[in-house]
């Protein structure tokens, strides 16, 4: 596919060369070496991509990207720069979280090799934010309680499933809550209002007997087990492990249960993390840590805490096959989790060639390719007869 390019860089001995590549794979391109100029061009007529440079004399090309972001031009970029890999995945991530869609990065000594396979990807514009246009669902305190007394409060189930062929082998819960009208709210919608007006461990309880009621469906899907997350306020709860007694009990001769818990749930209270944690776990439950990675204190809590799984941020998954760096941290994630006897799962697998890259090196996968939240019955229906047994290094294996 031909594409129309503007490309910023200082250097003319790119423009000479890198003009020369460019058109022999039947793209337009126009050079610039300053950086008023290219802004021109580019507001005059917007091209396909712009390739820019990240040493440009006095700016850089992170002025650039900033000023992209602030005048809302939504042209994808492609990063040059020959001062390797390490910055330019910086910059990726600066330009990602300004809003500039990013089509690649690619030092300038791998120019030739790698920026056709980049050019060659069928570009499409990032989708735009949605904006909040001030509809989404308000519920007051009195209006969620009541909802939760009515069992309003519902499970639903993402799968988790062997990489190498998709069979079933455990769910995540996640808790929704029905309106009256049909409406089903994500846990976005409720749990901080459920947390700020006491009523967090009605709306767990509420989840767990939903739960319980569906062992049946569970047992014709032959989960190993099901994985539930629990807050740092949930966790602090006196109450909480009657329930998870509870729990463990209604869904013994079904499948195990596994806990989850957030690295920042850790971090805020240690000692009661601390003791939550170990008497969950002398109930026959597993833990697992969730998102590890993001924050600075995952390894004291592997360190500290008696953890069986661990569950790699959804973001090392998304940035590993445009960023060399992310992908070598993903690796080292598998092997430090695989030092220490842990389940690894890797979460946010959504394209085909992310599983391919990472189906021999984790037990387990989660993500929207393999199904988003669903009820008990969708689940049965997308997943019945084709669970299977695969091995893992966890105590949620039978």
């Amino acid at each position: 596919m031909s594409m129309r390019l503007i490309c910023l860089d200082d250097d003319p001995r790119v423009e000479a060369v890198l003009g020369r590549f460019l058109r022999r794979l039947q793209h337009d391109v126009s050079f610039y070496r300053s950086i008023t100029p290219f802004k021109t061009a580019l507001l005059d007529d917007p091209p396909d991509a712009v390739l820019l440079d990240l040493g440009l004399g006095r700016e850089s090309g992170i002025d650039v990207i900033h000023w992209l972001a602030r005048a809302g031009i939504e042209v994808p970029i492609l990063l040059l720069s020959g001062h390797g890999d390490n910055v330019l995945d910086t910059v990726r991530r600066i330009a990602t979280a300004s809003g500039v869609q990013v089509l690649g990065a690619v030092p300038k000594a791998r120019l030739v090799t790698e920026l056709p396979v980049i050019l060659a990807r069928d570009v499409k514009p990032a989708p735009a934010a949605k904006p909040d246009l001030g509809n989404r669902t308000m519920l007051s305190p009195g209006e969620l309680a009541g909802f939760i007394r009515a069992g309003r409060v519902e499970p639903y189930f993402q799968p988790i499933v062997f990489p190498g062929d998709g069979s079933l082998r455990g769910v995540e819960v996640l808790a929704r809550l029905r309106l009256p009208d049909g409406t089903v709210l994500g846990a976005d919608d409720f749990i901080a209002l459920a947390e700020s007006s006491g009523l967090l461990y009605a709306v767990t309880e509420a989840l767990f007997g939903r739960l319980i009621a569906t062992r049946g469906t569970l047992a014709t899907l032959g989960l190993t087990f099901v994985s539930v997350n629990l807050s740092q306020e949930t966790l602090r709860d006196p109450r909480i492990l009657g329930l998870v007694r509870r729990l463990v009990a209604g869904l013994a001769a079904t499948c195990a249960i596994e806990i989850e818990v957030t690295e920042t749930s850790m971090s805020a209270d240690p000692q009661t993390m601390r003791t939550a944690a170990a008497q969950i776990h002398l109930l026959g439950v597993s833990l697992a840590i969730d998102d590890f990675g993001v924050g600075y204190s995952s390894i004291r809590a592997l360190a500290e805490l008696p953890f069986d799984t661990l569950k790699i941020d959804l973001s090392f998954v998304a940035e590993m096959l445009d960023s060399g760096k992310a992908l070598r941290v993903f690796h080292a994630i598998v092997a430090f989790g695989r030092s220490l006897g842990l389940q690894v799962i890797a979460e946010g697998v959504e394209t085909e060639e992310q599983r391919q890259r990472i189906a021999s090196q984790v037990d387990l996968v989660q993500g929207h390719l393999f199904g988003e939240p669903m009820t008990a019955d969708a689940l049965l229906r997308k997943f019945a007869g084709h669970a299977a047994p695969a091995p893992c290094h966890s105590r949620v294996c039978p």
